[in-house]
């Protein structure tokens, strides 16, 4: 079942509220809150009702009746801390309020008061979630801030507790403009000459944990990496003797944890558990806060193991866990906490041992959470993750009983959330989830319907986050598909698509954006598949797929494209429009940029919404309409073969229509099993059934059913995969005998693109090229990995070449000369290794002379530069697997260095799908620069020198491995001459990655790894 309740995220932090100003009783009575535990209930309830006593004496006109109000609030408060109930601070807020309507408007306590009452309101909100409390605690701080003037030392208290009260209300609500806010805040009150380096500590720290909850919300790395600046700089500035100290370093801890949660990088999590751990050994037997600490250093362990997998360290996070809940106790105020700390433990071991026990365990410990908790948002958080306890053995189990418990269990923390919580939305979610599988299970077309109802709730609630509404979505088109209500699965597909784009605002860098779209692979894929079954024709299914797919890329064109007509007809808005885009077109140069980032990225959304409403701009960096589709295939066919799980097809462009071939023979689950590794997407068994399930009826359509008569009459096809289809080559598809012509390649020449849109874009780009410079990276040795000795050879053969076409060729050999060279140059050839990551996409990367140096050319690098006002004409990537897409949460999003390239303005890339033989580099790159140089270096040129060195290269193979060969028995007659000629045993290490030619036991289609991606 899937979750929105992520289970790498750690928990927002409770905001810790506290007043600082000099008044002389008021202040006393504030300073108790601070030690309000080491006083002992009995003598503080004496103290309550000797209070209470003597104020019935004092009249209301009486003057010190408003601070003894004040004193007696800040005592009931202080049993509050103590004793959470909602009597103590329902009376203190009543006698706040009096001593405030008792408080002139003129009086110098009146702003203190108000800081006060809003603290009181704070925490009744903490305790009832009710929005009323927090933004009465809100407009009253904003009383407070208004009537202290810049000179009094006192605003940056009061600025820190507006702010306070804005990151309060966020944490609940999610509303990003509470964030904002109270990041504002904070900031203005650094800002101000501070009295005391003890405020600007509290500030500093105050808004290291607002840019933590900035990033929970948008997932903008900088936000977090300025939290951990901030609350390091916190705890260096904050005394060891101080109080606050450990909290501080708790903080600090905790944002390293969730930072590890997102990059993996072990020394963040190890940071979180040195602090834990020194933290404990830092505090004695009797610290109140122990058994919280050891909690933390438990979970710490926990999330460890979560992604490294080390089995002792959830062993030894139970170990901790066990230890803290027996160290505190139901009268603890982090027992509950503790004991979900604890459930969440034995639910991680359930997934390792499957042990009933240990889920047993789970549910055992939950339960008394539930017990322990007197806050109903506690209680409804507990009742949720029982749920996905109980879900956990029902799926195990296979027990009707359990899975109707876990649904009672999410009912129940239903009922115990107000309407306008933010996790009302994953709450709804998962419970029409469950209804789904129950529908699943049992058949049972009710539970199938109500499932749907609330997924559909979900979805149309605005309110809602946009990634709760976008998965809401998913799952209501999965179990409507399973009763073929297509009609109804349309129309919730055509309200979440158009929420997809909307996940990656402009702000965010290209690795923020790739994480938050990790989770929807195959939305677009799947809403399309699905309007077709709902009837609505390839070229609704096409916008849907140009909205959903490429998002990544298409914001980065967006950035980047050309205005022209929108300069001719509104220079003003033109001007605007550009000035915006190029601010925040400029990578980040230090995290303190983040803000101004995200406040340029609303900034510049805006202005594209003002544009929209101009004439003739309604569609303005919309998707493009269906005649401007048309139109992009006038040159040549473009065909987008859509792999969903509902259906697979090929949507076929053409200049007089849009249509569909049903490719029933396609199947999704054999695409996506298929391993994504050399020999087996190459196999020659794949290839012919990829060409018998997909390209030949797609030929057969075009009319392309034979070898074309003349070199000079070859068709053309750009290629537009989408799902798991992405990185098959497609060009390849057929039966690879020496005697059959049944393969794509001698029936047309083959393009690929990520999108409709990214052909538009690119044809539009600036031509004007003034520089004839050709760049020329040759990498035979490169630090860390295996020689390459035809690299050399390749680069020396080229430059003879590119002088034949009056380029001028210079060598480059580290990435800072390669980045300098780039701009302005006409072609950039790179023959060396290249790297993908499958975790991270967009730290693949191209390996230089410098590459001992930790620093390569990676995918996000390139994402950063823009070439285009003098776009490159070609770049040649030489090197293994640059097209290559490991990771199937990113297939729709085309990560990779050819991507990368081609959005940094290059007109044409030629790179490879995997591996690739050293030895054949040279004549597929040699074939292919004489066809652009006879061709005229047109666009054309580009794919028609490649097609022709491909088939050359094809010929080649055939004719050493004999008639047949390729077809069946050939991946066991590999050629090893290439790893043999090179010299010794040592040195068979030719292929442009880490393997050796000995590996290279693959069919001989050395020619299948190359794809041209352009226009």
């Amino acid at each position: 079942m899937n979750s929105f309740d992520d289970t790498t995220r750690y928990p927002k932090d409770s905001v810790n509220v506290n007043v600082n100003v000099n008044v002389n009783d008021e202040q006393r009575g504030h300073d108790s809150m601070a030690s309000a535990k080491s006083s002992k209930l009995v003598d503080l309830d004496q103290e309550i009702h000797d209070r209470c006593y003597w104020l019935q004496k004092i009249p209301s006109e009486d003057p010190d009746r408003a601070p003894k109000l004040h004193t007696l609030a800040m005592r009931l408060i202080d049993k509050h801390h103590m004793v959470a109930t909602s009597e103590s601070i329902n009376s203190a807020i009543d006698y706040l309020q009096e001593a405030l309507d008792l408080t002139p408007l003129e009086a110098p306590t009146r702003g203190f008061r108000l800081s006060s009452l809003a603290i009181a309101y704070e925490l009744r909100y903490q305790r009832n979630a009710a929005m009323a409390d927090i933004n009465a605690a809100i407009q009253l701080c904003r009383e407070a801030v208004a009537i202290t003037p810049d000179s009094e030392h006192s605003r940056s208290y009061r600025i820190k507790d507006l702010g306070d009260a804005y990151r309060l209300r966020n944490d609940r609500s999610g509303d990003m403009d509470d964030i904002d806010k109270a990041i504002e805040q904070y900031r203005e009150g650094l800002g101000l000459e501070l009295p005391n380096d003890i405020i600007r500590v509290d500030l500093a720290h105050a808004l290291g944990l607002a840019y933590r909850a900035r990033y929970q919300e948008t997932a903008t790395l900088a936000d977090m990496n300025n939290s951990i600046q901030l609350l390091q700089e916190a705890c260096d500035l904050t005394a060891d003797t101080n109080s606050a100290k450990k909290a501080r370093r708790r903080d600090l801890a905790i944002s390293y944890q969730i930072k590890y949660l997102r990059t993996e990088k072990i020394a963040d999590i190890d940071r979180t558990i040195w602090l834990c751990q020194d933290i404990i050994d830092h505090s004695s037997a009797e610290d109140s806060e122990l058994a919280r600490y050891y909690a933390n250093l438990g979970e710490a362990y926990r999330v460890r193991h979560y992604n490294a997998g080390e089995f002792r360290d959830l062993e030894k996070s139970i170990q901790l866990l066990q230890q803290a809940v027996n160290l505190s106790g139901p009268r603890d105020p982090n027992y509950t906490e503790i004991l979900e700390d604890l459930g969440r433990a034995y639910q991680d071991m359930f997934a390792e041992t499957k042990a009933i026990s240990d889920i047993n365990a789970a549910i055992e410990t939950r339960q008394k959470a539930i017990e322990s908790s007197v806050l109903t948002f506690r209680q409804a958080t507990n009742y949720q993750w029982l749920s996905r306890a109980t879900l956990e053995k029902y799926m195990e189990t296979g027990s009707i009983n359990d899975l109707n418990q876990s649904i009672q269990s999410i009912e129940k923390s239903l009922e115990r959330t107000l309407p306008e919580e933010l996790t009302r939305a994953s709450r709804l979610f998962e419970l029409g989830n469950l209804y789904g599988v129950k529908y699943r299970a049992t058949g049972a077309a009710t539970g199938g319907a109500a499932g749907v109802k609330l997924l559909r709730e979900v979805v149309h609630n605005g309110s809602f986050s946009l990634y709760n509404r976008v998965m809401a979505g998913k799952e209501a088109m999965s179990l409507l598909a399973l009763p073929g209500d297509w009609q109804l699965g349309y129309d919730i597909a055509r309200s979440l698509i158009d929420l997809v784009p909307l996940l990656t605002p402009r702000f965010l860098e290209a690795e923020d954006a790739q994480y938050v779209l990790r989770d929807i692979a195959g939305v677009a894929c799947d809403a399309a598949a699905i309007a077709l079954h709902a009837g609505k024709g390839p070229s609704v299914a096409l916008e849907i797929l140009e909205i959903g797919r490429d998002v990544m890329g298409t914001s980065i064109e967006d950035l980047r494209g050309e205005i022209t007509s929108l300069k001719n007809k509104y220079p003003d808005e033109a001007e605007q429009f550009s000035t915006q885009r190029d601010e925040l077109d400029k990578p980040m140069t230090d995290d303190s940029d983040s803000s101004r980032r995200y406040e340029r990225g609303n900034k510049f959304g805006e202005l594209i919404e003002r544009i929209r409403q101009l004439p003739s701009f309604e569609d303005f960096l919309r998707v493009p309409s269906e005649e401007a589709m048309r139109m992009a295939a006038t040159e040549h066919p473009i065909v987008v073969i859509n792999a969903s799980r509902y259906r697979c097809d090929a949507i076929i462009v053409l200049p007089d229509c849009i249509r569909s071939i049903a490719l029933r023979d396609l199947s999704f689950e054999r695409l996506q099993k298929q391993p994504r590794h050399r020999d087996s997407i190459s196999d020659p068994y794949v290839l012919s059934w990829l060409w018998e399930a997909a390209m030949k009826p797609i030929l057969d359509s075009l009319g392309f059913i034979e070898l074309p008569t003349s070199d000079r009459n070859w068709p053309r096809v750009t290629w537009i995969p989408t799902g798991p289809l992405s990185g098959f080559p497609l060009h390849a598809a057929g039966y690879h005998e020496a005697s059959s012509s049944e393969v794509v390649i001698d029936r047309v020449m083959s393009s690929y693109s990520s999108s409709i849109k990214a052909i538009i874009n690119g044809r539009r780009a600036n031509t004007s090229m003034p520089r004839m410079e050709s760049v020329l990276v040759s990498m035979e040795n490169t630090p860390g990995t295996t020689r390459l000795p035809f690299a050399s050879q390749e680069v020396k053969m080229l430059h003879s070449l590119h002088v034949s076409m009056l380029l001028t060729p210079v060598s480059a050999k580290t990435k800072k000369d390669v980045v300098s060279n780039l701009a302005g140059c006409k072609i950039f050839h790179f023959a060396g290794h290249g790297f993908t990551d499958s975790q991270d996409p967009s730290r693949s990367h191209l390996l230089f002379e410098d590459n001992d140096k930790g620093d390569p050319l990676e995918v996000g690098t390139l994402l950063s530069m823009n070439l285009r006002q003098n776009p490159p004409f070609l770049a040649y990537l030489s090197a293994c697997g640059t097209g290559q897409i490991k990771n199937n949460t990113f297939f729709d999003e085309s990560i990779h260095l050819i991507s990368a390239f081609r959005l940094t303005g290059f007109r044409h890339v030629i790179g490879t799908l995997w591996e690739v033989n050293d030895e054949y580099c040279i004549d597929m790159a040699r074939i292919t620069y004489e066809g652009i140089r006879d061709g005229g270096m047109t666009d054309d040129s580009v794919c028609r020198g490649l097609h022709r060195a491909s088939r050359q290269l094809r010929k080649r193979c055939m004719s050493m491995h004999g008639p047949g060969r390729a077809g069946g028995q050939a991946r066991k007659d590999q050629d090893r001459s290439v790893g043999h000629a090179v010299g010794g045993e040592g040195q068979r290490l030719s292929n442009r990655d880490i393997l050796a030619c000995d590996e290279d036991d693959c069919v001989p289609l050395h020619w299948v790894p190359y794809v041209h991606f352009g226009v």
